[in-house]
């Protein structure tokens, strides 16, 4: 946490004071508005709002406060992902040097359930935006539509154009280096009964696996061509992804089928392993007849 904001903290515990202080002697910055308790001194102030109750008006003012606070942290806090749109909000979280983005379309209009009393804009409207993430390059998928998406370095930051739906929202997967691959190890032959193991690989053009957690999508069909336990939707974890399979001792007999499909770029793949059937087959094969 780099920033903490107080709206309303007129009144706060002795516990929590010090913990604030603590927070500001080790650099944390403190944004409160005039009713902050006294016992806290804010690094940054900002007005307070009292809501007149027209919606419309109400987040106009607001986008317009957290600009003023944006510019008030400009020079001691760099965004690490803005939005060039209010209306689309953004979001980020890392797993190691991976980024990934969520936005949620906050463009609204008044409709015909409460929207004459202006008290809530309730019906969606479509946004685009431009998405903002502090990077020096990488590449972007789309993680709802599966499919990577242009992008350009502005200055100091990875840039990619968004179009979202009313009521909408996205996730970005931002990676060093683009998706070229996507491996499967199956496993070996075995018997009904057998537990045993297959493997699923992310890799970049290296044939390294991606250093990110990408989502997947596994089918995984008997001999007769039924989904069997254990399809699903997974996450490869350094582009990796291993499934133990349990086989009953009733299944299919034959030859099964892996299909993997990584849901960032939307490659897929497919694998085939065999479950031994009886040793003998048909009967009577090895009778001379």
């Amino acid at each position: 946490i780099r920033v903490l904001v107080l709206p309303d903290c007129d009144v706060l515990t002795e516990g929590v004071v010090q913990r604030i202080q603590a927070f500001q002697e080790a650099g944390g910055l403190v944004v409160g508005d005039p009713h902050l308790c006294p016992a806290i001194v804010p690094d940054v102030v900002l007005p307070a709002y009292q809501r007149t109750g027209d919606a419309e008006q109400d987040k106009r003012e607001l986008q317009q406060r957290a600009a003023q606070l944006r510019e008030a942290l400009e020079g001691t806090y760099r965004h690490p992902v803005d939005s060039t749109n209010p209306d689309v909000v953004p979001y980020r979280r890392r797993w190691r040097d991976t980024d990934y983005v969520f936005a949620v379309n906050d463009h609204r209009e008044f409709g015909d359930y409460v929207g004459h009393h202006r008290l809530v804009m309730e019906n969606g409207l479509p946004s685009e935006t431009q998405l903002r993430v502090v990077r020096d390059g990488g590449v972007v998928y789309d993680l709802v539509n599966q499919q990577r998406i242009s992008t350009h370095q502005d200055g100091e930051r990875l840039s990619f154009p968004v179009r979202l739906g009313p009521c909408d929202g996205g996730v970005y997967l931002v990676l060093d280096r683009p998706i070229d691959s996507l491996q499967i190890a199956p496993p070996q032959a075995a018997a009904l009964g057998d537990r045993l193991q297959f493997q699923v690989e992310i890799l970049d053009e290296d044939g390294t696996p991606v250093p990110a957690v990408v989502p997947i999508q596994l089918s995984i069909q008997d001999a007769a061509g039924r989904e069997a336990e254990f399809s699903g939707y997974y996450g490869a974890v350094g582009g990796k992804l291993e499934v133990e399979l349990d086989l009953a001792t009733n299944e299919s007999w034959g030859v099964w089928s892996i299909q993997a499909r990584e849901l960032a770029s939307g490659q897929s793949n497919q694998a085939h392993f065999r479950v031994l059937g009886p040793e003998s087959w048909p009967p009577g094969a090895d009778d001379g007849s």
